[in-house]
């Protein structure tokens, strides 16, 4: 025994990943690594569906900035005054953490839901680019629970294959090549907004609607759905957007990230992701497909995302759409495909991954996975919350309690009764509200999620969890000694900075900033969809250069002295 946990930590400290030991001062990052990361993490495929949603389901245009402002401040703050601090104090993963703290059958129970999770994400993706490749067909657009067309499934099951491919052979090119994808795919989403404006207030104008606002509230965020009905409110958009990625912050499967974190107000980072991705994209999102439908002369509903990224962006749109996809449903495979394997060890990653993108293939022929995908999620979230409210307990509310973290552990138990306890209550609480319509889908994590933070201490209480814990300082006592950051002279040594002076890179930022030109001029005295054609054709050029010089100049980069595989990128987290 002794031999093979040496073994473990050799391999562990040779390949960076340091599943099983706390990250040493000089593997931490600097902040630059976490801004640029979350800067990139969160502009995806699921942007495309939730901004099309959240024009569906009704919310009006103030609603909706607020709503996004506020809630995406709560999950920023999520970030960076819960898991960050759990992160950077332990320099644990949640797996390792979760083992630790309720043991191996409340960690595989949690492998099997969180690889659920995953393999439902990257089938929904797989939806989503299937849409690109529709479009250059004669399928008709997938708006209902189940596929309308034996073709659409053929092209889901093909999309499907590739998919499964390169998660089982190319994972970390593709990786890389979704860190070259994001600030274009930023910046397209970015360029929608700015050039759908001018087409809505030209509609406006012809209605004698002269005001953006006016012309917002009118065409795109209406305050009701397109039945008739009221919309969401303000705070239901606010819920929405704080626990749009509850598994990450409030649900800690960031810690994973954060353990390398330098310091814990890393975690502000965050606030580049949510306001590039869950704000601006939302938005852009939002007024991509309100313009799509009426230049369309249809429903947003009756449209999918390949249908409206291609009416306003052309073929630019359909790349956009299937990278978007890919991006997302490659890296959910992966994490979905290492979560099951976690479980059933005695096959390997490959054949696992194999079995689960089957199933996500199949998942990906029912369109309701995306149309539904909000509420979809909504479930899942909810289920997963009491997993991270018992481990915010175990660090901020048990050493109040007189009881040291990994209580069980030192006592020598081999299950958390309590900490199934308190995800079986929360579990219990979010399906009686739910049946009785006593809050909204949207906000159902945070009874949830404070229920169980609350009950998990106090079932410790009534198992006499705080026996034998006697020592003055808890967390020292479970987690070990802080882990202060070294010598200046490792202060980058596993994060290679940007070189703004290689000329592929300047060339890379041209044609960004090119495209957004191009969308203002497509913009200037355009007479409704005048210009529309024309801007599709020159984003063609500028485009083809970015992805040439973004590509060039990734391989230029030197590579990290100190590799950290773990976490090179986001997307890359695995489930152990």
């Amino acid at each position: 025994m002794k031999s093979t946990s040496s073994k473990r930590k050799a391999s562990e400290l040779g390949n960076g990943e340091f599943e099983r030991q706390r990250i040493p001062a000089d593997k931490q990052l600097s902040g630059t690594y976490f801004l640029g990361s979350y800067a990139g993490e969160h502009v995806a495929g699921t942007e495309f569906v939730i901004g099309a949603s959240l024009v569906a389901l009704g919310v009006s245009t103030s609603d909706l900035i607020w709503g996004l402002l506020i809630g995406n401040l709560l999950a920023v703050l999520s970030w960076a005054w819960l898991c960050s601090p759990i992160a950077t104090r332990s320099r644990m993963t949640i797996y390792w953490y979760l083992e630790r703290l309720a043991g191996k059958h409340f960690s595989i129970a949690y492998n099997l839901l969180n690889g659920l999770i995953f393999a439902v994400v990257s089938g929904a993706m797989v939806t989503v680019s299937a849409s690109a490749f529709r479009v250059m067909t004669d399928i008709p657009p997938q708006t209902a629970w189940y596929p309308q067309s034996i073709s659409f499934i053929a092209l889901a099951i093909f999309v499907g294959a590739i998919t499964v491919w390169m998660t089982v052979k190319g994972f970390k090119l593709i990786a890389n090549f979704s860190s070259v994808c994001s600030p274009w795919m930023a910046t397209m989403f970015l360029a929608s907004g700015i050039v759908t404006v001018p087409i809505l207030m030209h509609t406006g104008q012809l209605g004698g609607i002269t005001s953006l606002n006016g012309v917002l509230d009118t065409f795109v965020w209406t305050g009701s759905t397109p039945d008739g009905a009221a919309g969401i409110s303000v705070w239901v958009i606010a819920a929405w957007a704080w626990g749009a990625n509850l598994p990450m912050h409030l649900g800690m499967s960031d810690m994973s990230i954060l353990r390398f974190a330098r310091k814990s107000s890393y975690g502000y980072f965050s606030a580049a992701g949510m306001y590039i991705g869950h704000f601006m994209a939302w938005i852009c999102a939002g007024l991509m497909g309100a313009t799509a439908a009426l230049l369309a002369k249809s429903s947003l509903i009756e449209m999918d995302p390949g249908g409206v990224a291609f009416r306003i962006l052309g073929a630019m749109g359909l790349i956009a759409v299937v990278v978007a996809g890919w991006t997302t449903s490659i890296p959910s495979l992966y994490r979905a495909g290492l979560a099951f394997q976690a479980v059933f060890d005695r096959f390997s990653r490959t054949q696992v991954t194999v079995a689960t993108g089957a199933v996500t293939t199949v998942i990906a022929c029912f369109p309701f996975v995306f149309t539904q995908w909000l509420n979809v999620l909504s479930y899942f979230i909810m289920l997963i919350a009491p997993v991270g409210a018992i481990i915010a307990a175990e660090h901020f509310l048990l050493p109040r309690l007189g009881i040291r973290p990994f209580w069980r552990e030192q006592q020598g138990y081999a299950t958390n009764l309590p900490a199934f306890g308190a995800w079986g209550l929360g579990i219990a609480l979010g399906i009686v509200l739910l049946s009785l319509d006593a809050i909204h889908l949207f906000a159902l994590f945070i009874p949830v999620w404070f229920v169980s933070f609350l009950g998990y201490p106090l079932m410790c209480r009534l198992a006499g969890a705080a026996r034998r814990n006697d020592t003055s300082d808890p967390y020292e006592a479970a987690y070990g000694p802080v882990l202060e950051y070294g010598s200046t002279e490792t202060a980058h040594a596993g994060y290679q900075p940007v070189n703004r002076r290689n000329p592929w890179y300047a060339i890379a930022v041209v044609c960004l900033v090119a495209i957004l030109g191009l969308a203002v001029w497509g913009g200037i005295n355009n007479e409704g969809a005048a210009r529309l054609d024309t801007f599709q054709a020159l984003i063609i050029l500028p485009t083809l250069l970015y992805f040439v010089a973004a590509t060039v100049w990734m391989k230029s980069r030197r590579k990290p002295r100190s590799p950290t595989a773990h976490t090179t990128s986001r997307r890359a987290s695995v489930a152990k």
